[in-house]
């Protein structure tokens, strides 16, 4: 007599939990990777953004429009098979991921970091300069610590969509978590329980992070209560 197997059985599953999280890792450290070059990058872009250089701001510019408006889809299969027939640079997956990722992302960020630096007082910006202050200082020791504390929250946000983005690593073969998890699921016919697994790990991922991200927050503004120009020596 035919008998039916149980309906979201995790045998298999637990009996993966080692590939299953060495993918889980990978993924975390792909979207980690990415959003520090997204942070480098935007910032930079931010900073172009708000120069009195025209070609500086026209730069910018167009780099955060290129960056926002190609679908990840689209600019991961550019630079990883473009790349390698347009010029001849051949990257490793993992790295044309993590690239991808955070030139993708960067765009975002840019925006992010010019609304948050544009937010500062111009107040405080003349009053670093009439203490003899040049802009370089300024910039560094009173904007951007004011504006770190505006784009803690959408800069969290951006980390989260990095690490659902990189479910996408898998079309060009980084063995993250959605592409170990779509092997086992075929090998095992057991869809359901590893994707619902999955979508746990995900889950967990993302509160995690949201939780740190909250106390760092209140952690920087509590520490930032002070004036920063009253912090200067």
């Amino acid at each position: 007599m035919f008998r039916a197997e149980p309906f979201f059985d995790f045998t298999y599953v637990w009996s993966s939990m080692g590939i299953l999280l060495k993918g889980f890792g990978l993924a975390m450290a792909c979207a980690t990777f990415a959003i520090i070059i997204a942070i480098i990058f935007g910032l930079i872009m931010a900073l172009m953004r708000l120069s009195s250089v025209k070609s500086l701001k026209g730069f910018a510019f167009l780099y955060t429009q290129l960056f926002r408006g190609i679908p990840l889809y689209v600019l991961l299969i550019w630079v990883y098979f473009g790349l390698a027939i347009a010029v001849g640079i051949n990257m490793p997956a993992i790295m044309a991921g993590v690239v991808t990722l955070g030139l993708l992302n960067s765009g975002y960020l840019a925006e992010t970091f010019r609304s948050g630096i544009s937010a500062i007082d111009r107040g405080q910006v003349e009053a670093g300069m009439a203490l003899g202050l040049s802009k370089r200082d300024v910039t560094r020791s009173i904007v951007l610590p004011q504006a770190f504390r505006i784009i803690i929250p959408p800069l969290g946000n951006q980390y989260v969509d990095a690490i659902k983005d990189t479910a996408i690593l898998s079309i060009i073969g980084v063995p993250e978590l959605m592409r170990e998890t779509q092997q086992l699921a075929d090998l095992h016919y057991k869809p359901f329980e590893f994707y619902t697994f999955a979508g746990l790990l995900y889950l967990i991922a993302v509160l995690t992070i949201s939780r740190l991200l909250a106390k760092l927050e209140k952690r920087v503004s509590a520490h930032s209560a002070q004036s920063p120009i009253e912090a200067i020596p």
